[in-house]
């Protein structure tokens, strides 16, 4: 999808620039251009889902001339504050504020136009208002036009999240609502209850694009009054939906974002100045908490992958072994729930640094030149996961390092431990395959899920469904393709223990056992952490038997199960106990290598 938007594009871009902004990081995507861009992501859950799109818009815009600025919004992405410590709007609109001004400062723009999605696009709005010289024209994707149907409406979508992960929303003290493991503060809820856009007028006939979603009366409405203006327009959001998903099937709506590039070029078009974004400062862009400094990081043969360096704020601690945390499936490095950043701050209080990064492709890293469409389980991570090894190990000199992942990124860090020597502990959370079947399509897994044959057939059944295959967006030929080859698998996986490699899987039998006996020769701590129920238990009946037998043959390996815990860990219980084992790993490095206690909630274990 990327390396298709930067051939459209027709030009190189420049490497991605981490800036600071006040308690939170921005990146710049350069440009030589005179008309500057913010990008004011949505709120919560949305801005989770829309990371990757939103780099996507902001190379497409720089590949127009356009220099954009994106940022974490505070209590959001790689923020200093926490999500539940946001009391009010304000804190939000100053962010805006600071965008815009560092924008100015860094490119010397003669013209700023602000582009917000969801409450973004109300923040957008509130900003005119409040420096109607300061912007040149707005670009408003589905705004929220009035807080409290807003507020119902996040509701409303995590109570669905929580009937799929089986895990109920539940605000904690001071918060209003949770959505995802994301709370939202009551000062904050408050605020945004008394938002309301319908009657914005924009000062002077300031240039708009606003594009609603289709069967919102209020979004449309607001869309015909701004949008009625000489150099204004307003139409369909199309893509909304695809894009707010879920972060790891989140499709980009370039349909949408081809009408954004059109629009500015006719309205606001930008002349290049012949020179480069003027430097501010030498020193790394760095924040500190109470326990931590960050530095944000953009690194690799391409210059492509972007990360976060975590710090002790007093120091590291003797011996200690870096932690390289990965992504989980599409999830940006700041986690669901924030909960890789987490990590990386309760290790930094414990005397352990960290580097979060988003592999190619994923959130704010750009693709690997010549990449492939599919990232997730692809090949060329073990190069991506072997150039984070680099940099943690050259900041931190230790005898290796201790590498986490969830889901896909369970899977990269147990096969690339395989490949590179200098991984000595693997953290992996809901691991769903010890081995990817080269038979097996990706993205069709990705698109149905890890689920079982049964889970098919009531998706076969489902209203739902069948609605979707009608339309077109369920394929039912895919879903019984599906079926037959999980009962071929079935029968095929009940004997590879006996088939010596005779057919594809036992095959693949053989080479997970292999790959198992490189890690325990190597004396690899392996902790396969589980939620209980997860569908990645079935792994462990698969390829260690009833009762797990074969389990023995792996000393160096133990399996801890987390009671009420969903494959996200979204809640904050199942949180600090991977948390914990992180720790603990990772000061193996001083304390030898005996057995990493069991956490909180913990239970079956082999080894």
């Amino acid at each position: 999808m990327q390396r298709l938007q930067e051939k459209l594009v027709g030009t190189t871009l420049a490497p991605v620039r981490p800036l600071c902004l006040t308690g939170t990081f921005a990146q710049l995507h350069p440009a030589d251009g005179d008309v500057g861009i913010v990008i004011c992501e949505p709120w919560g859950y949305e801005a989770l889902c829309a990371r990757r799109s939103l780099r996507i818009l902001a190379d497409r815009l720089a590949g127009r001339g356009y220099p954009v600025l994106r940022y974490d919004q505070p209590g959001s992405g790689d923020a200093v504050t926490d999500a539940a410590d946001i009391q009010g709007l304000e804190p939000l609109q100053a962010a805006l504020a600071d965008a815009c001004d560092t924008l100015r400062r860094v490119t010397g723009v003669r013209a700023v136009v602000l582009v917000g999605i969801g409450l973004g696009a109300a923040l957008a709005m509130r900003q005119v208002e409040a420096d109607p010289g300061g912007i040149a024209g707005l670009v408003l994707l589905a705004p929220v036009v009035k807080g409290r149907t807003w507020l119902r409406e996040v509701q409303a979508r995590a109570m669905m999240i929580g009937e799929l992960t089986g895990i109920a929303p539940a605000p904690g003290v001071g918060e209003a609502l949770v959505i995802a493991g994301l709370p939202m503060s009551e000062g904050l809820a408050a605020d945004i209850r008394d938002l309301d856009m319908s009657a914005a007028v924009l000062a002077g006939n300031l240039p708009a694009l606003v594009l609603a979603r289709d069967g919102r009366p209020a979004e449309l409405a607001l869309a015909a009054s701004l949008g009625a203006g000489a150099e204004s327009t307003h139409g369909i959001m199309a893509g909304y939906d695809e894009m707010m998903g879920d972060p790891t099937g989140a499709v980009p709506p370039l349909a949408d974002f081809g009408r954004i590039e059109a629009w500015l070029a006719g309205v606001l078009p930008t002349k290049g100045t012949g020179g480069e974004p003027r430097a501010v400062t030498d020193d790394p862009p760095r924040l500190a908490g109470e326990v931590f400094t960050e530095e944000a990081l953009v690194f690799g043969p391409a210059a492509n992958l972007y990360g976060i360096w975590c710090a002790p704020r007093e120091g590291i601690a003797s011996g200690t072994r870096p932690v390289i945390l990965l992504n989980a499936g599409g999830n940006p490095h700041a986690g669901w729930a924030r909960g890789t950043i987490e990590i990386a701050r309760t290790l930094a209080a414990a005397g352990t640094p960290s580097l979060r990064f988003d592999l190619a492709d994923i959130g704010d890293s750009r693709p690997a030149p010549d990449g492939p469409a599919v990232v997730h389980y692809h090949e060329g991570q073990n190069a991506e996961l072997a150039t984070a090894l680099d940099l943690a190990l050259a900041r931190v000199p230790a005898d290796g390092a201790v590498v986490v992942g969830t889901c896909g990124g369970a899977y990269l860090a147990l096969n690339g431990a395989v490949r590179d020597p200098r991984v000595a502990h693997v953290v992996a959370v809901n691991l769903q395959r010890l081995l990817w079947d080269p038979r097996d399509d990706v993205a069709e897994v990705l698109r149905f899920g890890h689920t079982s044959a049964r889970d098919y057939g009531r998706k076969m059944l489902s209203m739902q469904k069948w609605r979707r295959m009608l339309s077109g967006r369920t394929s039912a030929l895919g879903i019984l393709r599906n079926l037959a080859n999980r009962v071929y698998r079935a029968a095929e996986r009940r004997l590879a223990p006996w088939l010596f490699g005779l057919l594809p899987f036992s095959r693949l039998y053989k080479t997970v056992h292999a790959n198992l006996a490189v890690l325990a020769s190597r004396d690899v701590s392996v902790e396969l952490i589980f939620s209980e129920g997860d569908p990645g238990l079935a792994q462990m009946a698969l390829f260690f038997g009833a009762g797990w037998a074969r389990l023995s043959d792996c000393p160096n390996m133990r399996v801890p199960i987390i009671a009420d815990a969903d494959h996200n860990l979204t809640p904050r219980t199942a949180r600090r106990i991977v948390a914990d084992r992180v720790v603990a790993a990772a000061r193996r490095g001083t304390a030898g290598d005996g057995p990493v206690p069991d956490g909180q909630g913990a239970g079956r274990s082999g080894g």
